[in-house]
């Protein structure tokens, strides 16, 4: 008897965690129904991640365990992807855990049959401080209407992949996967090649993760090399993804939109320059040329 196509496949790429990966597992086999699998992908962990995750083995048919050589978190999700089966993927960080109750609701959400499901993350600080990020309800039949949405709103959530249920077959028909040759930004660079290939979008009120802080090292603290071009190219990216979908926006929201998110990126870039002092030669290299933004050049020089 040939066996139903899952419903959705949550991935989880896991690296170095044993602290804290049996706590994400448990937060999705608790409300993991029958036609719906996940699959956790040990990227080559070096830590005992491999033995908790022995632990798991064989404990229930829609749990499948991967152990790849080390590539990276995008390797990992790769892998996830590969042996991915549901008509829907999600992906949860191996130091995050799914909000409890959140599948039950969201799995209904299913039947409208969307492409490209967007819901809110509520971020879980050292100090216990809980920050929500949150979208409205809303459905859009067609791309053109998201991005002009985005366009001239924003709050979208577009960044991350950990708070997004994908169509599969979008997946594949675009031959699409997490670029392993860079570890910053590569999920904004997925979802801005999966957006062409949608036809709608449900955007929902529901908080899908709690994205757990775990210490004070982060993408924030630890050094990025070349990093004021990387946001840059993001920007470029963005650019090209959301200008090009939208349709229904004038000449005066798309000025704003990319004067917006350009002035964004460089006070990111500045904000940063403090803490890497390599950065910061970077950064004033590069704003020096950059007329418009002499002020942010000023405030920086003023810091010292």
């Amino acid at each position: 008897m040939k066996q139903m196509e899952p419903q959705l496949s949550v991935i989880v790429p896991a690296y170095n965690c044993e602290k804290y990966i049996a706590e994400c597992i448990d937060s999705i086999l608790s409300q993991l129904p029958e036609n719906s699998e996940l699959i956790v992908a040990d990227d080559g962990s070096e830590d005992d991640t491999r033995s908790v995750l022995a632990q798991y083995e064989g404990r229930q048919e829609n749990l499948h365990i991967l152990y790849e050589a080390h590539r990276g978190a995008s390797g990992a999700r790769n892998a996830g992807l590969n042996a991915a089966a549901g008509r829907y993927a999600a992906f949860v960080d191996c130091d995050d855990c799914l909000r409890k109750g959140f599948l039950e609701k969201a799995l209904l959400l299913l039947e409208s049959g969307a492409d490209l499901y967007i819901f809110g993350i509520e971020r879980i600080l050292l100090d216990g401080t809980r920050q929500t990020g949150a979208v409205e309800d809303m459905e859009y039949g067609d791309i053109s209407s998201f991005a002009d949405d985005y366009i001239r709103k924003g709050r979208m959530m577009i960044y991350s992949n950990c708070n997004k249920f994908y169509k599969r077959s979008v997946i594949e028909d675009l031959n699409l996967r997490f670029d392993e040759k860079i570890s910053f930004g590569e999920d904004r660079l997925f979802n801005y090649s999966f957006l062409p290939g949608c036809r709608s979008v449900v955007t929902s009120s529901l908080i899908m993760l709690d994205y757990i802080q775990r210490s004070l090292h982060s993408m924030s603290t630890r050094h990025i090399p070349f990093y004021f071009d990387r946001v840059m190219e993001l920007h470029q990216k963005k650019m090209d993804c959301f200008l090009e979908l939208s349709k229904g926006t004038t000449q005066e929201e798309r000025r704003r939109f990319s004067d917006g998110d350009l002035e964004k990126e460089i006070s990111g870039a500045v904000a940063r320059a403090s803490a890497h002092p390599k950065e910061r030669e970077e950064v004033l290299a590069k704003i020096r040329r950059m007329r418009p933004f002499e002020e942010f050049y000023a405030a920086l020089c003023k810091k010292g």
